[in-house]
Order: C-alpha cells, then sequence, then structure tokens
C-alpha cells in the first residue's frame, strides 16, 4: 500500500460515469475511498473520502449528483461545484463554535493528481508522478484500440464482488496468461461456442514495458472484421491507419495496466446469428492480504447499434459478470493459488514457480506497433515485466 499503490497511476473511474457537474462516484485507490467528482467547469477531481473535522466518510453513497457533501457526524460541508469544489463550505453553529473563524483552505479535502486518457480517470498520490501518457508507455497505443476506438460508455453501474485472493494473481492473469484457456475454460469448445480450445492461441503476445501487458488473438477471417460495419467510419476517423489495420482482425485481447487495471474483449461468439463481445474493465482492489475486491463495468460504443448494445450486455453478464461462467473458472484458480501460497510460508525450504514461457523468443520486428511483440499468445514476457516491475517499487529501484 506504501510503494505500489501511493505511487503508481490508479484507475479510478470512466468519464461517462461523471455526466454532469456535481456528478460523482466513491471509488478505492488501494484501502482508501474516494470521491469522484466532475466540476462545473468538466474538470474531473479526485479527493479522499474523508471529512477534516474528525475523519468521518464524507459521502456513503456509491454514486449520485450533489450540490454539497455533508458529514453525518458533526454536519461539516463541502462544496461539489464551481469553485467550491472540494472546499469547506460551512458548518453547524460555526460562530458558536469557532468564534475565530475555520481556516477553509486548510480544511480542503485532501486532494489526489488526476489525468485522463481515452476516457479513462487515473488518479495517485504520488508528490512526483510521471505524465500519465509517459507512465502509460507503449500499453496507450493498444489501449486506442479497447477503449479509443469509438466514443464508449459505461454500461449501468459497476459489479461488485470479493475474492479470496491477493490483487496481483488476476493482474498478472489478465497482463500475460493467455495459456489457460485451453484448460481452465475448455467448456467454450465442448460447448460448441468456439471450435476448438486453442482459441486463445493465435495472435500476438506484446510486453510494452513499464509492468503493463496485454495479448491480442486475431482471426484469419477474409470477410474482415467481426465488430459493427455501422462503427466502421468512427473507427477508421479515430485510429491510425496501422490501428485499424489491426482492429479489424481482432476476435479477442487481454490486458492489464499496472498495477490492477485489466482490460478485455472477450472472443467473439455467434448469438442469434450475430458475432458478439462483451467488452470490459476490471479493478482489483486489495481489501487486506489475501482479499481483493472485483470492480468489473461493461463498456460499448456510445453509437453503436441497440442490437450490439443488447447482445454485448448479455454477453458480457452470462460470460464475465459476477455470476458468469469465465468468472467462476478463473476464480477457483486464484482461491486456490492462493490457499498454496499461504500454507507454503511455513517450508522450511523455498518454493518456486516456473515463469519461463517464450524465454529465448525474439521480438517481432515488422508488427506496426509499439513494445516487444511476440508472434503467438502462449508467453509469458510480459508476465516477467509485470513482477518485475511489482519488485521495483517495493525496494524503491529507479524505473522509467
Amino acid at each position: 500500500m506504501s510503494t505500489v499503490f501511493r505511487e503508481a497511476w490508479l484507475f479510478v473511474a470512466h468519464a461517462s460515469e461523471l455526466p454532469e457537474a456535481g456528478s460523482f462516484v466513491i471509488r478505492d485507490m488501494g484501502e482508501e475511498s474516494v470521491i469522484v467528482a466532475r466540476g462545473d467547469d468538466r474538470t474531473v477531481r479526485v479527493f479522499l473520502n474523508s471529512c477534516r473535522h474528525r475523519g468521518m466518510r464524507l459521502a456513503c453513497e456509491d454514486f449520485g449528483s450533489t450540490n454539497v457533501w455533508r458529514c453525518s457526524y458533526h454536519g461539516f460541508t463541502y462544496g461539489s461545484k464551481g469553485e467550491f469544489l472540494g472546499t469547506l463550505v460551512g458548518a453547524p453553529y460555526e460562530r458558536v463554535a469557532y468564534p475565530g473563524g475555520l481556516d477553509r483552505d486548510a480544511l480542503h479535502l485532501i486532494e489526489a493528481k488526476v489525468d485522463i486518457y481515452q476516457g479513462l480517470v487515473f488518479a495517485t498520490w504520488s508528490k512526483h508522478p510521471p505524465q500519465l501518457v509517459s507512465y502509460l508507455g507503449n500499453v496507450a497505443w493498444y489501449l486506442d484500440l479497447v477503449v479509443g476506438r469509438a466514443d464508449m460508455e459505461v454500461v449501468g453501474v459497476p459489479q461488485k464482488w470479493v475474492v479470496p485472493t491477493g490483487w496481483k494473481l488476476p493482474s498478472e492473469n489478465f497482463t500475460a496468461d493467455a495459456y489457460h484457456t485451453a484448460t481452465a475454460h475448455s467448456f467454450l469448445a465442448r460447448l460448441g461456442l468456439v471450435e476448438k480450445v486453442d482459441f486463445g492461441r493465435d495472435g500476438y503476445h506484446v510486453d510494452p514495458g513499464g509492468g503493463h501487458g496485454l495479448g491480442v488473438g486475431v482471426h484469419g477471417d477474409e470477410e474482415g472484421s467481426y465488430f459493427p460495419a455501422e462503427l466502421a467510419d468512427e473507427y477508421a476517423s479515430r485510429l491510425s491507419p496501422h490501428q485499424l489495420s489491426l482492429l479489424t482482425r481482432v476476435k479477442n485481447v487481454h490486458g492489464n495496466v499496472f498495477p490492477n487495471l485489466s482490460f478485455l474483449i472477450p472472443s467473439f461468439i455467434d448469438i442469434d446469428g450475430r458475432l458478439v463481445s462483451g467488452m470490459m474493465l476490471r479493478s482489483w482492489q486489495p481489501i487486506g492480504p489475501g482479499q481483493a475486491q472485483v470492480w468489473s463495468w461493461h463498456l460499448v460504443e456510445k453509437n453503436a447499434p441497440a442490437w450490439w448494445k443488447t447482445l454485448g450486455r448479455k454477453m458480457y453478464t452470462q460470460t464475465f459478470g459476477a455470476s458468469g461462467m469465465f468468472d467462476q473458472d478463473d476464480t477457483e484458480n486464484w482461491e486456490a493459488q492462493t490457499h498454496n501460497a499461504t500454507a507454503s510460508l511455513s517450508r522450511a525450504d523455498e518454493v518456486f514457480l516456473h515463469y519461463e514461457m517464450g524465454l529465448g523468443m525474439q521480438p517481432l520486428q515488422d508488427f506496426p506497433g509499439p513494445g516487444d511483440v511476440y508472434d503467438g499468445k502462449f508467453n509469458e514476457a510480459a508476465g516477467r515485466t509485470f513482477y518485475r516491475t511489482w519488485l521495483d517499487y517495493l525496494v524503491g529501484r529507479e524505473f522509467e
């Protein structure tokens, strides 16, 4: 908490969740509750969700729109709009209780630094963070395909549930692990939803650096893009020619922005005669050793046709919702891994795990996207970089 989650840029919201001035959502940065709010100037700001008087949680609703936040303990009130956003604007019986007045500047809500990329709102407690675009580095090129290919919006509210695992296991899974799909998710082939269990193999493994990582699954269908034809012009207007060319071949994308923001375009599945994918974002929030709260958002193109939105929501819920088929597979694995990892601490001998997949492979030289890109998705290069970056934070090494 004092290294990774204090210093890194952390995802806290999608801009579409804050549609108007006074809109706010309550999120977590590490184990600390924060208010993510939009002001009259359309600027998004992030405050520690703690009254400056006695530290009471200030906003208790998950989301809403308001003119002020009023502490339910002693009534200290803070503005949520305009020039008063985050500022103490009053307290009960102020002239009697504080005849000398209150130092409103000193009692301003504690504020994090904020930056936005392609609608993704990030915040950090770091005193001197790198610019967000520098922090993202090469992974930004691929995020454009996932969340920047069109004007995107969150559908509904995020689903939340608790998994008895540390945050690193699922984050690393999305960073680098396409290998597990042939075994853990083999039901897709047995149910006839995909042709073979190797649906997670074909494509590219990408190590962008910085602890980020992703896999891009591609198809060889000569008919072109699996995405709705109605959105082709919008895609073309927002992506470079190289990005657009790769998007037309995409059948799935999984990845993670260090430390704990995962993204996924699941493998397209035929529903009612149409190829559909239900895109999502995931945040793995630590809530103590060995436990993480999952935050899961479903995203869709704002200008998409109704059928794409309806079927995509259905697919997201059935596959990667709280009770989705994929999540049941993954959660059981992460829980068992965590139990074994905890038990192994009592052993006299050290326990090593095998992270050698892809060692010795050379990156492609002609791939249009940045980073170290490898042919085929069965590789652990980005996973090794993920843990190397995590260690750099813990021991205080200088890193780019």
